[in-house]
């Protein structure tokens, strides 16, 4: 092509993105960015691995309909917590105690009360825990909700809700849960996932990987740590963040968009699927057929009912 076609040739390349429409035009490419995008470009390389998925992202996300689930739960959360430290005399403490006696904290001994399997994410045992909680939620959360939509994210983080509920209901029932550290999980282990399986494309996706494990691990063994050596009651159990990562790694795969369908995905896809289901049922049943908790040993015992006042 000789030099006289060059800027209609360029004009004919980049109408494609309508940044421009005629020659006149090119100073709009010089112009800087807003804010707005600046988020979209910050969020489009954290979560999509494709160049030509970001690109398109970018061109079409309008923040219409906002983020709105992970920001729900998010005040939810700390209303709850408000809540319980106004009723304590308007003091939150760095690190319990958990207020067992809620209706919403999940107990062995009331777990046919099936709305506690998913209530107890909003209570929190201190401002530490849900500090922890409302940073990695948000930091992870809203990304993935921008990119994936609010059903895909909320599907993936009541999965890792549930999934805690019920992993601790079995393999530790003699337990109390409280705290979002279930959801939270679920949706960093889809987010790890996503930047595994696509790691060579991923920008510092060694960095990322290693410091989420990191971050993951150290919250998990002060978890185990606190179960096994603190004598104080009641116990909360750590199973709930190792059964929401698990529960996140599943339905992440299955219910997050994915630019490819390869076949080792799809047959993935599958296998993730019966694990969830498979897992799911089991403990549901456990629940179902299991002799009841009469009574929590490290509870204080229930007033008579003709106690004054």
């Amino acid at each position: 092509m000789s030099g006289k076609r060059t800027r209609s040739y360029r004009c004919a390349v980049h109408q494609r993105d309508r940044e421009v429409s005629s020659e006149n035009d090119f100073h709009l490419l010089l112009e800087d960015p807003t804010l707005f995008a600046r988020m979209v470009h910050l969020v489009a390389m954290e979560v999509l691995p494709e160049e030509r998925d970001r690109k398109y992202y970018q061109e079409r996300y309008t923040c219409c309909p906002p983020p709105f689930f992970i920001i729900c739960v998010t005040l939810l959360e700390l209303g709850v917590f408000a809540w319980y430290a106004w009723g304590a005399g308007g003091v939150a403490a760095a690190a319990g105690p958990v207020p067992v006696d809620s209706p919403l904290v999940y107990r062995p001994d009331r777990r046919r009360e099936l709305w506690r399997f998913l209530t107890y994410s909003v209570v929190h045992a201190g401002w530490l825990h849900l500090a922890f909680n409302l940073l990695v939620q948000l930091a992870v959360g809203l990304p993935l909700e921008m990119v994936h939509g609010a059903v895909r994210c909320g599907a993936v983080y009541l999965a890792g809700v549930l999934g805690g509920s019920l992993a601790a209901s079995v393999l530790d029932p003699d337990v109390c849960l409280a705290g979002a550290s279930g959801g939270v999980y679920a949706l960093l282990a889809a987010h790890l996932a996503n930047a595994l399986l696509n790691f060579h494309a991923m920008r510092y996706g060694a960095v990322r990987l290693v410091a989420a494990l990191a971050v993951a691990s150290c919250d998990v063994g002060f978890a185990v740590h606190a179960r096994y050596t603190k004598q104080e009651a009641p116990p909360v159990s750590y199973a709930a963040h190792v059964a929401g990562a698990l529960a996140g790694l599943t339905i992440g795969l299955l219910v997050l968009k994915h630019a490819q369908q390869r076949l080792w995905e799809r047959l993935l896809w599958w296998a993730a699927l019966g694990a969830y289901a498979a897992c799911t049922l089991f403990a549901v049943l456990y629940n179902v057929f299991s002799a009841p908790v009469d009574e929590l040993h490290y509870m204080p015992p229930d007033p008579p009912p003709d106690a004054g006042f």
